[in-house]
């Protein structure tokens, strides 16, 4: 029994993580029940093909990091706010509190060009300028 409840939290911890699929508590009662749940994906946005993400790596240098956490604030409030972004969500590495990664998805190089030209990300910009270590990737899916 402590096994068909434990795959039913697994399954519904999937789906959540998934947060495009119905009703967690109905997967969990198919699992329990025996029954093979099926997986409806359920998508906001449209695939159109053109979205990229882009993965940051900021290294804070410890005697900024208050200034540096401040303006990440900033960033994060107001691009979330963009009409062209598909979610952006910070990160701390666990191992060293320094090390923050950005995970951002756009809904074209468009979007990106005009996130870049916002006053609030060239506020960011100068904010961090010398006070971190970047390292950006731009990635496209490829399958």
């Amino acid at each position: 029994m402590k096994r068909i409840i434990r795959n039913g939290l697994l399954l519904c911890a999937f789906y959540t993580v998934l947060s495009s699929v119905s009703s967690c508590q109905e997967k969990k009662e198919a699992a329990v029940a025996g029954d093979t749940p099926e997986v409806v994906a359920e998508s906001a946005t449209v695939a159109t093909g053109e979205e990229l993400l882009i993965v940051a790596h900021v290294t804070v240098k410890p005697e900024f990091e208050a200034e540096v956490i401040e303006a990440f604030q900033a960033v994060v409030s107001e691009t979330r706010k963009e009409s062209g972004n598909i979610s952006y969500n910070l990160y701390q590495d666990i191992n060293d509190p320094l090390k923050f990664t950005f995970v951002e998805e756009w809904k074209s190089q468009e979007a990106i060009q005009s996130h870049s030209a916002s006053e609030h990300f060239q506020t960011f910009a100068k904010a961090i300028d010398g006070k971190a270590d970047l390292d950006v990737s731009t990635l496209k899916q490829k399958f």
